[in-house]
């Protein structure tokens, strides 16, 4: 009897340590693209001065936002900021300074951003930055779109690349997804305004936006 039980364990043991065989696992990455309308128009204009001092210049770069904002705030559609201040020596003698600060409008009704970024060329005004872009909300919203599409690649590959091995898809072991990013606002040449001239245009292009995915998927 004891030596039976004795064969038997000696049995169980060997298959125990008998190494289990490698699964196949693939590693595949894939990339899906949607395009999107911008749906927000933002303006950044600057107003700048240049005096034999640093106060002199700040009070009147100071009178000149006051009075951009109180002409932004008093139309409607659109948001304004006050950005960016700054003073620096004009040049290398500090005989001269220049302060200056960025007004950013920003909103969904262009023909009212634009007239008002019109008004404000003709007030001493520069525009530093005209440009349509996607709102957060709605770059989230392509952006979860650009997923779906990358995952639906990531799915038609790994079967491709089962098929073709001879293999069966088993199971996913892990998937990683990236998260919408911040695309940074290209800035144009400055631009000032004649008295009477027409205001500036600004047309709303489509934008790719991105997603990628990538996953771990075993094999059988």
């Amino acid at each position: 009897m004891n030596r039976r039980y004795g064969v038997c364990l000696i049995g169980l043991l060997a298959g125990a340590a008998a190494p289990a065989l490698a699964q196949p696992v693939l590693h595949l990455s894939a990339t899906g693209s949607v395009q999107a309308s911008p749906d927000l128009l933002v303006a950044d204009l600057l107003a700048q001065a240049t005096s034999a001092g640093a106060a002199a210049a700040q009070r009147r770069v100071n009178a000149q936002m006051a009075e951009g904002m109180a002409a932004a705030q008093a139309a409607a559609g659109f948001d304004a900021r006050a950005l960016g201040y700054g003073v620096m020596p004009a040049d290398e003698r500090h005989n001269t300074w220049t302060a200056q600060q960025t007004l950013e409008l920003r909103g969904a009704d262009a023909p009212a951003l634009l007239d008002i970024v019109g008004k404000l060329q003709e007030a001493g005004f520069v525009v530093r930055a005209l440009d349509w872009q996607l709102s957060p909300a709605a770059r989230r919203r392509a952006h979860d779109a650009a997923t779906v599409a990358a995952l639906r690649e990531l799915q038609a590959r790994a079967a491709m690349a089962a098929e073709t091995l001879g293999l069966h898809i088993d199971r996913l072991l892990d998937v990683r997804l990236d998260s919408p990013g911040f695309v940074p606002r290209p800035m144009t040449a400055m631009l000032s305004r004649t008295l009477s001239a027409p205001p500036p245009q600004a047309s709303a292009a489509p934008e790719a936006v991105e997603a990628t995915v990538s996953a771990d998927i075993a094999l059988r």
